[in-house]
């Protein structure tokens, strides 16, 4: 993978999550959302804690978690470059782009904005969620697939 990569796709990925959510803050009033349809919403909500805004008020310690998570990151990322496949690469770059991204928030907002709300009707919501969550969950998705079902080069 090019070098400019490792600093390009972070950059791009941090920036759209900021981007969408300044988008978010400025024209929809806090907890106010927009239906799109029964399975998809924009919402105005912020989160202390972690996933499934699980272990609320918190923000302290998710800051220093997250800013260990994003330094060991990018450790692993440049001692092991050579062994890495690419998608390997892709998907631990997407990893810290949402951990950077969120911890922006943290550290200037004091929480996590989310505004992506999905499920069906009132029957069932999945909790709101933003750009750097997707950056983790896709990160993690791959980076686990590429060491299940193709056993290649990394080793974790």
């Amino acid at each position: 993978m090019k070098k400019y990569l490792y600093f390009l796709l972070p950059l791009i990925y941090v920036a759209l999550d900021h981007i969408t959510k300044f988008l978010v803050i400025k024209n929809i009033p806090y907890y106010s959302s927009i239906k799109i349809n029964d399975y998809f919403s924009i919402v105005n909500v912020s989160n202390t804690g972690v996933a499934f805004s699980m272990f609320q008020n918190n923000n302290i310690f998710f800051i220093v978690l997250v800013s260990l998570v994003i330094i060991f990151l990018i450790w692993f990322i440049y001692k092991n470059k050579k062994e890495l496949t690419k998608l390997q690469t892709h998907s631990l770059l997407l990893i810290l782009s949402g951990g950077i991204g969120n911890l922006i928030d943290r550290l200037f907002r004091g929480a996590v904005v989310d505004f992506i709300d999905v499920g069906y009707k009132e029957v069932y919501r999945w909790p709101a969620f933003n750009v750097a969550d997707s950056c983790v969950c896709i990160g993690v998705t791959l980076f686990v697939i590429t060491l299940l079902f193709f056993n290649k080069k990394a080793k974790v």
